[in-house]
Formats: structure tokens, C-alpha cells, sequence
């Protein structure tokens, strides 16, 4: 029986096994990162970055308000960088590299470990990316011709 944790209460634990250079695997919960990652049934396991990380990573970070948050990288600005969930349309920036705690380097769904430096998911990065602006209009569009109930 899996039993959840609250974050908070043992990200001690994770900082200090991936700042030893180990990996840390995370369930994730939310629903932020829909389609890509499912809530409750996908697991991501995060490492320190090698390197500064890049447009269509998945960073694992920390809000000013504490928060801990898994977004994607749209855009390296100057001043940070510039995440967004894969299942939102607005963009969260700066988000400073000092506040990244991890970059996800694979993820589990149905028991099977995927690479995200594979050629399907940079594929899929870019092309989820870049199409944003569609899904922004077709939100619209629904917004707009939304039935209401009637009380």
C-alpha cells in the first residue's frame, strides 16, 4: 500500500540524495501537466542538472511562496526562464535557477521507464510548445459558446 506524503515533509531527504548526485523519484499530483504526465499514475524521476537546463525541459522548482512546482521550460530568457504546464496557458516567469531543485530525466507510466532526452519526447516538446496559441483560441472559442445550466 503506497501512502502519501506531504512533500514538504521530506524534501530534506530529496535535496540531500540529489545534491549527492543521486536521483529522486517523485508520483505526480496535479493536473498541470496533462496530457504528458497524468495525475496519480505517473511517477518522474528528477536529477541535479548537468548543465543549465534548456527550452522543453521539465524542471522540478520552488516558488517564492513555497510551492513546489513540475513545469516545462517554454523559453531562457535573460532574468530566467519562462515555464508553463503543459495543460495551462499562462506562462510563470522568472523562474530563477536558483529556485530549480531538479530536472526530470525520465518518467514512468503503465511500469515502463521513458528517457525524455529520446527523439519522440523532444518531438512531442516542441510540437506541444509551439501549438500553444491554437489551444489558447480553441479555449476561447468554447469559452464563448459554453452552454450554461439553468437553475
Amino acid at each position: 500500500m503506497n501512502k502519501e506524503i506531504r512533500l514538504e515533509d521530506f524534501f530534506p531527504l530529496i535535496d540531500e540524495q540529489l545534491n549527492s548526485g543521486g536521483s529522486a523519484v517523485l508520483t505526480i499530483h496535479g493536473t498541470s501537466m496533462q496530457p504528458f504526465l497524468i495525475d496519480r499514475k505517473d511517477s518522474v524521476r528528477l536529477e541535479k542538472p548537468s548543465s543549465t537546463p534548456k527550452k522543453y525541459d521539465v524542471i522540478f522548482y520552488r516558488r517564492d511562496n513555497g510551492d513546489f512546482i513540475l513545469h516545462r521550460i517554454v523559453k531562457v530568457k535573460g532574468g530566467g526562464f519562462v515555464c508553463r504546464g503543459d495543460n495551462q496557458v499562462d506562462d510563470e516567469f522568472p523562474v530563477v535557477a536558483e529556485r530549480v531543485i531538479g530536472i526530470v530525466t525520465q518518467y514512468n507510466r503503465g511500469g515502463d521507464w521513458k528517457n525524455m532526452d529520446c527523439f519522440s519526447q523532444r518531438c512531442f516538446a516542441f510540437l506541444w510548445v509551439n501549438t500553444m496559441i491554437l489551444r489558447k483560441i480553441k479555449r476561447k472559442i468554447f469559452s464563448l459558446f459554453k452552454v450554461r445550466r439553468l437553475k
